[in-house]
């Protein structure tokens, strides 16, 4: 057994994550499963396992979003989108702007939103 943190961390059975990995193949137009599993270096019922849900270890699930190019976000937690991880990062003052918005009670929150709508849309 290799001693690796990556292959000791298990994401437990979640048939939802067996979905989204079906998903993230069918959406990269894997056909073949054994190329797909050749190229991960693991055995095809490795991944039948990890489509039914089965366990799967962080190492694997990183290097499977990495072959079907998706967020590991998205496939593991289901957060975000398959493509969320291609979206550019938020700048410093997008960041501070983000948490000051959280900040705001309900109300203020509604308020800003309409104001900043009606000065992005004078332009």
């Amino acid at each position: 057994m290799r001693s690796t943190w990556n292959s000791l961390l298990l994401f437990s059975r979640d048939i939802v994550r067996g979905r989204r990995i079906q998903e993230a193949i069918d959406l990269r137009k894997w056909r073949k499963l054994t190329a797909l599993a050749v190229a991960l270096g693991v055995n095809e019922s490795a991944l039948t396992r990890w489509r039914k849900g089965d366990s799967i270890s962080l190492e694997s699930a990183a290097n499977l979003c990495k072959a079907l190019d998706v967020s590991l976000d998205w496939l593991v937690l289901g957060r975000g989108s398959p493509e969320h991880h291609k979206l550019p990062s938020r700048s410093e003052p997008e960041h501070e702007f983000a948490s000051l918005f959280r900040a705001l009670p309900p109300g203020a929150a509604d308020h800003l939103t309409a104001f900043l709508r009606s000065v992005c849309s004078d332009g």
